[in-house]
This record gives structure tokens, C-alpha cells and sequence, in this order.
């Protein structure tokens, strides 16, 4: 660090000076200057803390006091809202001269939970790079403008809402302003505590510190993602809800400030709720926690996650869907179905209350054969809505979209687990509609010409339902039935240099109706020897795959 001079105030002298490294406190400007000096000989809260500023004030005349470290580089200087003395704003200092923006985030997040856990109290920080000023006038107006102007237009924000159980509430914010402006670039974080934090609170806030930082990368990423596993397995004996809300802006193709991605998740120990909206559509999924009885192992569970990225896999590729949107709604689904299952559970049981609501409990267990005729997962709604688009200046009617909705509804009910009954059922519904040119499967490229009016406008409807319904009397089965119903359209229309051409419709059905009773009582009275339950093992296995099977592509 250079050697500047130490500044010290003197109301109406001059100034004295002594070598060594300083720094300097910078009022707001709503103080007058008889005001100011008082204020900063008695150490007001309210100075701006500036790290760097230029050589050329060795002589101006002073209105402020020294009290921290200055250092001299490129005429920038760094304005705090307080003195910089703790770890996280050292992350803060560290990460405000990154360029992109997991950069200029990493860390922080689980920062500020260290913080939050390890003192239980409220915090604010601030960090801004501006030009310097070249007079104490000019850096009182000056860092004060930089401290504030940049939190109205920032380019990412995020912010951890936690309340306890016992109605403690946390919230913990970060807003970052990457783009360099005449009001400099600069972050600020903020933790708010509403009540008391226990010990136990407070081991629970600082377990959460590396999923929180994991879940703020992810959306911060150039290829944006959902990274919950870590942050999904918050206490739920100590925290009663967890929400994430994250913003992050960039500039149009005309250089307006536009919303990039928004993120809202919200936890809880019976639900899941996810809403992410892009320039390119919008992912919305929620999970029910309510019924673990249900839950597969962690194979099974494994296994049923794969099968469904497969199908939202080729609804994509059916209904010419944004890659990069598909690419979040499938990292959104597998974050959504991480972290819960039977085993971790710490109960493969069910109890249901009046009115048919099943619990944990120990008097009603399904089998394993059961099982085999669900999917393993809790019950679930995602959908995926591309940004509707008329990509075609000659025909603005023919608009390219794209709405994928899945979803799986469980009904438990039964008093005892000789009298036990389950209904599942999966639906998927698939509508589209794509331009694509006559000669390649791209999307053409369309101006005013005729020349431009050459291609394919096709409008898909697809949906699929697949309902499993089960059913025990004084212990024995006396119900196990898989269906299967779906319906497949394809309207394609050919226009050739402007003209309509053709016009096909190719419309397909298809259903199925399995009844498995005879199969599952005796595959219940088979004798568990080494060979035969690896037989029993490989029809269990057989029997889930017809469960998740997709009748329509």
C-alpha cells in the first residue's frame, strides 16, 4: 500500500499532516460544515468510509477526520457505508472488482449465514468503486450519490428469508451492481433479524451456508441452473420455512434494461414451490411432502427422475422447445425431487387422520410390492411455458409456443393396513406450435419477401394419462390395475413462396388396461429363496417400468 498523508480535521485550519498509511470518514452531505467537523470528531455512525482516494487532497483544506487506511490507485477511490473489519467484507472487498456475476457473488451468501449464525443481530454493509473526487466537497457528494444510486438498477439481487419455529424471522439480502456507471459499481448486503436466535437456531442458519451460496450460483451461471440439494435439507424440527428470491438484469438488443431471470422458491417441511421466469418463458413446479408412505427407495426414486427427463426430453424435441429453457425445467425437476425419500424418511408407514390425510406413523406400511406400482415420488405439478412469439412479419397470427404441464396426484385412504387403497395417477399435456423450413428441421428466417415464405407451420396437442389403482380387504389384495389413455395430433400446414399449399392432419390414440391382481397374490405367496427373489426382484422392477412408461412420445 502506498504512503499517503494522515488528514486530520481542524474546524477552520489548515491541515497537518504525518506520513504514514490513513484513510478517511466522509459525511453525508445533509450536514453543514460546522456540523460535520463536531460529527466527526465525536466518531458519527453516519460517515462513509472511503479506502482509496487520490494524492492530490494532501493540500485541499479539510472538512472530515481521518480514521482508517487510504490507498492511492488510478484515481478510483472505495466507498463503505462502515468500517470494513469483519469477514464479510472481506468477501465483499475481495469480490467487488470480479466481472461476471457468480464471481462477484461466490461466497457471499454463505458469508453472510457465518455472520448472521455467529452474532444473531442485524448488519448492514455497503461497497461502491467511483471515480475519485478531487476535493472534500466533491467526496462528501460524491460517495454519498455512489453509496445509494446503484441499488435502484442493480444487475443481480438475491435474498434468504428464514423463520423459525419458535417465530424468529431472518432475512438476509444481496444487491449487486456489476455494469461500471457514473455512480460507480458496487454490492451491499444486509442481514435483518426479527426476534431472538437460539443456539440451535442458529446451528440450523449456519448449516444452510453452503446451500445457499450453491443455490445463488447456479442462477447466477451464464447456463442458469437450480442447485438446491444442499439448501433443501434445512432442519425442520428448528425452521418452519425457507424462501430464495433472485433477480438478475442485462440489456436488450436495443440496450434497455430488461429482467434476465427471476427466481422465487419457497420451503417448508410439507411443500415445495418453484416459480422461474426467463426472457424465454417461464418454469413453474411445486412438490407435496405430505406423503412419504409413498416414496420409493432411493433407486426407485433414481429411476423414475430419469424416466421423466427422458420424456420432458422428447416433449421438447417434439414441440421444437428453447433448449435453454428446457435445459432449467429439467435441472428444476430433479432439484425438486432431491433430498426426500423413504429410507432418510426414517419411515416406510402410513397413518391417515380424518378426512383421508396419511402421516408418518407405524400402523399401515405398504409393501414392496406395492410400491413396484407407484413411482416412487412424492406427488408433484410442473409446467413449462415458453414466451409466445410471432417470428413470421408476413402472417403474424401463426405464433411459435410451446406449454408442457406434468403432474402426479396420489389418494391414500383406508383405516388399516388390511383395509388400505391407493389411486395414482400421472397426466402430461403437450401443446405447441413451431415454424420450420421446407428444405431443413431449423426455423426459417422470415423478412417481408416471398422469397422468406417457405416453410412448415405445425401445431402439436398431445396429452397422456396413466392412472394405477390399488386396493387391500381384511389384509389381502383385491385390486392392482394399470391403465393407460392417450391422444397425439399433428396439424401441418406447407407454405410455398407465400402461397398455402397443403394442409395435414395426423391424428393417433392409444390406450391399454392391465389388470396385475393375479399377478401380485402370487407373487406374494412366492417363496423368498436366493433364486426366487431375484426373479421376484426383476418382476417388481418390470412392473415400475410399466408404471412410468410414456404412452405418447
Amino acid at each position: 500500500m502506498p504512503e499517503v498523508d494522515v488528514l486530520r480535521s481542524v474546524a477552520g485550519g489548515a491541515i497537518a499532516t504525518t506520513s504514514q498509511p490513513a484513510a478517511i470518514s466522509v459525511y453525508t452531505p445533509s450536514a453543514t460544515a460546522a456540523g460535520y467537523a463536531a460529527s466527526a470528531v465525536s466518531g458519527d455512525p453516519r460517515f462513509l468510509h472511503v479506502t482509496q482516494m487520490p494524492g492530490s487532497l494532501e493540500t485541499a483544506q479539510a472538512t472530515y477526520e481521518a480514521l482508517l487506511k487510504v490507498q492511492t490507485r488510478g484515481g478510483q477511490m472505495q466507498v463503505w457505508e462502515q468500517a470494513p473489519d469483519n469477514a464479510l467484507a472481506e468477501a465483499m472487498g475481495r469480490n467487488a472488482s470480479a466481472t461476471t456475476q457468480q464471481g462477484r457473488m461466490a461466497g457471499l451468501g454463505a458469508a453472510l449465514l457465518e455472520h448472521a449464525a455467529a452474532t444473531g443481530a442485524s448488519y448492514r454493509q455497503t461497497i461502491v468503486n467511483v471515480g475519485a473526487a478531487y476535493s472534500p466537497d466533491q467526496i462528501q457528494r460524491k460517495a454519498y450519490d455512489a453509496l445509494w444510486s446503484f441499488k435502484s438498477r442493480p444487475s443481480a439481487s438475491a435474498e434468504l428469508t428464514i423463520e423459525t419455529q419458535s417465530g424468529a424471522k431472518v432475512r438476509l439480502s444481496i444487491t449487486d451492481q456489476r455494469e461500471y456507471s457514473p455512480s460507480g459499481s458496487g454490492m451491499s448486503v444486509a442481514i435483518d433479524v426479527e426476534g431472538e436466535l437460539t443456539a440451535q437456531e442458529r446451528d440450523a442458519l449456519r448449516a444452510l451456508a453452503i446451500g445457499f451460496d450453491k443455490a445463488v450460483q447456479g442462477l447466477a451461471g451464464d447456463e442458469p441452473r437450480l442447485d438446491l440439494g444442499d439448501l433443501l435439507q434445512f432442519d425442520s424440527k428448528v425452521l418452519a420455512k425457507v424462501e430464495l428470491n433472485f433477480e438478475r438484469y442485462g440489456l436488450d438488443s436495443e440496450g434497455q434494461r430488461v429482467l434476465q431471470l427471476g427466481a422465487n422458491l419457497r420451503l417448508d417441511p410439507s411443500r415445495r414451490e418453484v416459480d422461474i421466469k426467463t426472457r424465454d418463458g417461464v418454469v413453474r413446479m411445486g412438490t407435496d411432502l405430505r406423503q412419504p408412505a409413498q416414496w420409493g427407495s432411493t433407486a426407485q426414486k433414481d429411476r423414475a427422475v430419469s424416466q421423466y427427463l427422458e420424456r420432458i426430453g422428447q416433449a421438447a424435441e417434439r414441440g421444437h422447445a428453447n433448449p435453454g429453457l428446457v435445459a432449467i425445467f429439467k435441472s428444476t425437476f430433479s432439484a425438486m425431487h432431491a433430498s426426500y425419500d423413504r429410507e432418510e424418511s426414517g419411515s416406510s408407514h402410513l397413518d391417515v387422520r380424518p378426512g383421508g390425510i396419511p402421516v408418518r406413523g407405524d400402523a399401515h406400511a405398504f409393501s414392496e410390492e406395492d410400491h413396484s406400482l407407484m413411482t416412487g415420488l412424492a406427488d408433484f405439478d410442473a409446467s413449462i411455458t415458453a414466451t409466445v412469439r410471432a417470428t413470421n412479419p408476413r402472417r403474424t397470427q401463426e405464433r411459435d409456443r410451446f406449454e408442457y404441464a406434468l403432474s402426479q396426484a396420489t389418494d391414500i385412504a383406508g383405516s388399516s393396513r388390511g383395509g388400505r387403497a391407493v389411486t395414482q395417477t400421472q397426466t402430461s399435456r403437450l401443446s405447441a406450435a413451431y415454424h420450420q423450413s421446407l428444405l431443413t428441421s431449423a426455423a426459417p428466417k422470415f423478412d417481408f419477401t416471398s422469397a422468406s415464405q417457405n416453410y412448415y407451420y405445425n401445431k402439436v396437442e398431445d396429452s397422456s394419462t396413466t392412472e394405477m389403482h390399488l386396493a387391500y380387504e381384511k389384509g389381502e389384495p383385491v385390486l392392482a390395475t394399470l391403465s393407460y389413455q392417450a391422444s397425439q395430433s399433428l396439424h401441418m400446414t406447407k407454405v410455398e413462396n407465400n402461397q398455402l399449399v397443403d394442409t395435414q392432419e395426423t391424428p393417433g390414440e392409444q390406450s391399454s388396461h392391465k389388470d396385475l391382481l393375479p399377478l401380485l397374490k402370487a407373487l406374494q405367496r412366492q417363496q423368498r429363496d436366493q433364486g426366487a427373489e431375484q426373479d421376484r426382484q426383476a418382476t417388481m422392477e418390470s412392473w415400475h417400468g410399466w408404471v412410468l412408461q410414456a404412452p405418447v412420445a
